[in-house]
């Protein structure tokens, strides 16, 4: 085989670089990954026993797969962003740690999903052809409401909300790729009628609209909305996608009737679900009073302040923190554990990486010169923010709790392999071949 054809990927003709020379930054923040994920768990583990064993299982798998990432980018010559990966990482270390502090097992079991999700990532990040992703939009949309109606009506309730689906022994939340799978569709949606969503032509009394027949997506919006809240009674989700369909339509069009017009729609029909459903009450009534059923439905939110508060500014020390014990802490509360454990810093580093995060996505999203990839990569990033904003929300008593997970962080097979999948896409949207010129 030649020199050239050697050089030849299915990806396209790529010079391979020296190794040494390439993704140096991502690199350096990778290897300080591996270190906060090995000595965490080391202290994290210590009232379990065998700390070393864990560390080297656990720390050393989850560094020797992002390293093993990395230097498949370094051979694909790969021109995406180097803060993305290592940024998903740290969220990925901590996560190890806290669970591993209850339950150095649970922890094992959360990194199989981790390396999962990081074998994914080449197949979402490398490809070119994902431009065309948006030409699938419709069944992008009709793959989304699908699997939201078996879970309407097949799913298993838990906690008054149908949010998983059983699928022989394996189970499973639609609801994280139904939120892909809606940003897809939006995305294409906005991008291939930008023009037509800006410079809206029809009338409502004094506020400017698009033709009724491109305003029928918004109203499709407000029935899913009250779909899910009716009937398969998720808060969150709901929240969740009509924020995001609000945010990314007001980005695309800068139309504040996007705003305006979803905001009015969801007030009413949040009226309406809290009239008739004891299960949407019952949340509002436990945030605004936790005290009045310390024991019941305000249990959850207590513990969570009492966690923060006996937290302090430093934490009690990784692994002697009380909130493992919380109901579902671990899935919609990770951070009760981590402002206990690790105090005020760290709950402020934690959120400062969430930040970091977010805001290199829209810095790389907004870059990229490709109409549907951008919107793609907005939508994934405000799909993040929302749900941090909303999950810490309810554990600050901001908002109610909404069930929400926090990406990267809480446990659970179907949010980290989706959020792997979306970090492989915004990965594919940071290309330097897509910036704008």
């Amino acid at each position: 085989m030649g020199k050239d054809a050697w050089r030849s990927y299915r990806f396209g003709l790529i010079a391979l670089p020296a190794l040494g020379q390439s993704r140096k930054r991502e690199r350096g923040q990778l290897v300080g990954v591996m270190v906060i994920a090995f000595f965490g768990i080391f202290l994290a583990v210590q009232g379990h026993g065998q700390p070393l064993y864990w560390a080297m299982l656990i720390g050393g798998s989850l560094g020797l797969a992002l390293l093993c990432l990395h230097g498949l980018f370094c051979l694909a010559s790969f021109t995406g962003d180097e803060y993305l990966l290592p940024l998903c990482g740290y969220l990925c270390a901590l996560s190890l740690v806290i669970l591993g502090g209850g339950s150095p097992h649970l922890a094992l079991r959360q990194l199989q999903w981790v390396l999962i999700g990081l074998g994914l990532v080449p197949w979402f990040a490398l490809p070119r052809y994902w431009v065309q992703l948006g030409e699938y939009r419709y069944l992008s949309a009709i793959m989304g409401l699908a699997l939201l109606l078996l879970t309407a009506i097949l799913g298993k309730e838990q906690g008054g909300a149908k949010l998983w689906l059983a699928v022989g022994p394996l189970q499973f939340q639609p609801g994280e790729i139904v939120r892909l799978a809606l940003g897809i569709f939006l995305a294409a949606m906005f991008s291939e009628n930008q023009r037509l969503f800006s410079h809206p032509t029809a009338r409502l009394g004094p506020i400017s609209i698009p033709e009724p027949r491109y305003l029928v997506p918004l109203l499709v919006m407000w029935a899913l909305f009250l779909f899910v809240l009716v009937v398969q009674k998720d808060l969150g989700s709901a929240l969740l996608y009509y924020s995001l369909f609000s945010c990314l339509g007001f980005v695309a069009t800068g139309q504040g009737s996007y705003l305006v017009v979803p905001t009015v729609l969801g007030g009413i029909g949040g009226v309406l679900v809290w009239m008739t459903f004891a299960h949407i009450r019952l949340r509002f009534l436990a945030w605004l009073d936790p005290w009045k059923s310390p024991l019941g439905s305000g249990y959850q939110i207590i513990q969570a302040m009492f966690a923060l508060a006996n937290g302090g500014w430093l934490g009690r020390g990784l692994g002697r923190g009380y909130a493992h014990t919380l109901p579902a802490a671990h899935t919609d509360l990770p951070l009760a554990i981590v402002g206990e454990e690790l105090g005020f810093a760290g709950l402020v580093a934690v959120l400062t990486c969430h930040f970091l995060l977010v805001s290199r996505g829209l810095v790389v999203s907004y870059r990229c010169g490709h109409g549907f990839f951008r919107l793609l990569g907005l939508s994934i990033v405000v799909s993040w923010g929302l749900s941090v904003f909303l999950v810490n929300g309810g554990m600050l008593r901001l908002l109610p709790l909404t069930g929400l997970v926090t990406p990267f962080v809480s446990y659970g097979g179907s949010a980290m392999i989706t959020n792997f999948l979306c970090l492989g896409l915004l990965l594919n949207v940071s290309r330097e071949e897509l910036w704008r010129a």
